[in-house]
């Protein structure tokens, strides 16, 4: 944009030269002239203290909270980079000690950049004397001094926290961090309070101005009806000079306000209006990075949950009760391999395995909850996918995982060449049922999530399905579904740790048209040697199994259930056995 020079000085100067230009009107209009100048020059004046004040104070002082903001979430950051690393055994000391010193840093910067505002801001106060933003700046000054107080309360417990760490007093550490998570909430209510404010109070000023220079169009048009031509072309030229770059400032201070942060203005011109452009195009320059975190946050939930979320009428916290399938995978043996590598190798291991191992859920228009470790849990079902394709999708990620193993095991070998991937085998679990779905948590912290006994059985499924040597388990409900088209084995009835009723699981073999000939005829046989099995008919039911083996050669649940023959032969069951197995493990 093009400003021009907007002080009262040049105001002063254009009066008179309009004074000068219409001498020759009758005395009669004179005073009406001088009264029309002084009114022009009077709201020009008020129009320049606007503009200073949101130079000089206004948006300096948003551009520091936009850095204390910045630099807290850095120091948040590496807050919790700390907790995460005494967590890890063995500690890391030397990494611990270079998050502590980015931690004190940051801290640093954020009271440095509160000290800066609360100067400018006494500044303010100081050189407002008897004008309507007195208030405003008496209101301002201890809203600032409040987040330092703040500020310095959660970098004391933050030390406190970790002194409780290095103790290794979990407890006393877990009660603090609540209160830690309490007054950062507070900490950032107190930072938006203030931005609110200074937005305000920009709009405020914004308004005025431009309530000023409306003033000044509408004088200028009674003096363009009773002076000469001139004076009409002198007085819309001197005008336009003056509210086109104060509307252009609205308009951006409006464009802004609507989310659009691509904002720019020309900052060519040297007066009051060059510096608030300055200013504003700075404060533009912050709120872009604070977008760009929060976009980076914003990966940490499925997008479509967001959308879910901002399209509620309400905030508050309504669950509802779904049939969904819940999954839960983990590479067995990959926690041993990273624990063998450095941080910065552990870093790129994981990230790289839950990369892909989240595609093949995301592809499948499956909802990752969570990641704990190297397990990954996810959950398929209304809103996000139809009521009778949710357990289908939910298996064809399943195997989709099954078949990026490989990609898993070359790109640990890439960062960490000596590493033993061999022996990495992925497990997954897989149970529909009625589940809670919702928004879970505190009152200051919560996510969506899905609750309920089926979240269990898949967990316990994953776990067993290292007992019985197959990748991928499923609950008997899941096996209903998926039936048509997919081909699985039954097999066992199992009662799981934590539950009382038993399970009935089966082994996911594949899609129905892609089951080879001599896997139909190893799964046939070894369906014969389950029910000879449960009729208690060992010797029938180890032969069976002999020709599953025969027709797939090294069969782990085959190999299990000839071991169980055995030990079951040579200590018989009681006569009420039900063929349940009790598993020990979860």
């Amino acid at each position: 944009m093009t400003v021009g020079t907007s002080n009262s000085s040049a105001a002063r100067a254009q009066g008179i030269s309009i004074g000068i230009k219409i001498f020759g009107i009758a005395t009669s209009l004179l005073g009406l002239l001088i009264l029309v100048v002084y009114v022009f020059t009077d709201r020009l004046r008020q129009v320049n203290e606007e503009v200073t004040a949101l130079a000089e104070y206004v948006i300096p002082i948003t551009d520091r909270v936009a850095a204390v903001d910045v630099h807290a979430l850095e120091q948040e950051l590496h807050f919790e980079r700390v907790q995460k690393l005494y967590e890890i055994e063995p500690l890391n000391t030397e990494r611990i000690a270079q998050e502590l010193i980015a931690f004190e840093s940051r801290g640093e910067l954020v009271d440095a950049e509160i000290a800066a505002a609360i100067v400018l801001s006494q500044t303010a106060l100081k050189e407002s004397g008897q004008s309507r933003h007195q208030a405003e700046w008496e209101y301002i000054e201890p809203l600032l001094e409040e987040i330092e107080i703040e500020h310095q309360q959660l970098h004391d417990h933050a030390v406190d926290l970790f002194a409780l760490l290095e103790a290794g007093d979990l407890t006393a550490a877990r009660q603090l961090e609540d209160q830690l998570i309490a007054e950062e909430t507070d900490f950032n209510e107190a930072i938006n309070t203030i931005f609110l404010e200074l937005e305000a109070f920009t709009v405020s000023s914004a308004q005025a101005g431009q309530q000023h220079q409306q003033t000044v169009q509408s004088l200028s048009l009674t003096v363009a009806a009773v002076a000469t031509v001139f004076g009409l072309i002198y007085a819309i030229l001197v005008t336009r000079g003056l509210v086109r770059p104060v509307r252009s400032l609205a308009r951006g201070i409006a464009a802004v306000q609507a989310g659009n942060l691509d904002t720019e203005f020309d900052t060519s011109s040297r007066d009051e209006v060059g510096r608030l452009a300055q200013a504003f195009n700075g404060m533009v320059n912050e709120l872009r990075l604070k977008a760009r975190l929060e976009e980076t946050f914003g990966k940490y939930i499925d997008p479509r949950i967001v959308h879910n979320l901002l399209e509620e009428e309400t905030a508050q916290p309504v669950g509802d009760r779904q049939v969904m399938t819940v999954f839960f995978a983990d590479v067995d043996g990959l926690e041993m391999v990273l624990a063998t590598l450095d941080p910065d190798a552990q870093i790129r291991c994981i990230n790289d395995y839950l990369t892909v191992m989240s595609a093949a859920i995301s592809s499948h228009t499956g909802v990752i909850d969570k990641f704990i470790g190297t397990l990954i849990m996810g959950f398929w079902g209304p809103p996000f996918t139809a009521a009778d394709t949710h357990a289908n999708l939910a298996c064809q990620a399943a195997l989709a995982q099954m078949q990026v193993m490989e990609t898993v095991r070359q790109q640990i070998t890439a960062i960490a060449p000596t590493a033993d991937v061999t022996n990495l085998q992925l497990h997954i679990g897989l149970s529909t049922g009625a589940l809670v779905v919702g928004n879970m948590g505190s009152e200051t912290t919560k996510s969506y999530t899905v609750m309920g006994d089926t979240v269990n059985t898949a967990s316990r499924l994953k776990g067993a399905s290292k007992q019985y040597g197959v990748p991928i388990l499923l609950s008997q409900a899941t096996q209903q579904q998926i039936a048509p088209t997919m081909a699985t084995r039954e097999l066992d009835l199992i009662q799981v740790v934590g539950k009382a009723e038993p399970v009935r699981i089966y082994e996911l073999l594949g899609p129905l048209d892609t089951l080879a000939e001599t896997e139909q005829a190893a799964v046939a046989a070894f369906e014969q040697g389950l029910a000879a099995y449960r009729q208690r008919d060992w010797v029938t039911a180890r032969q069976h199994f002999e020709a599953c083996l025969a027709s797939k050669p090294g069969d782990r649940p085959a190999l299990l259930y000839l071991d169980r023959l055995t030990t079951l032969a040579a200590n018989p069951p009681a006569d009420d056995w039900d063929g349940v197995w009790q598993l020990t493990q979860k």
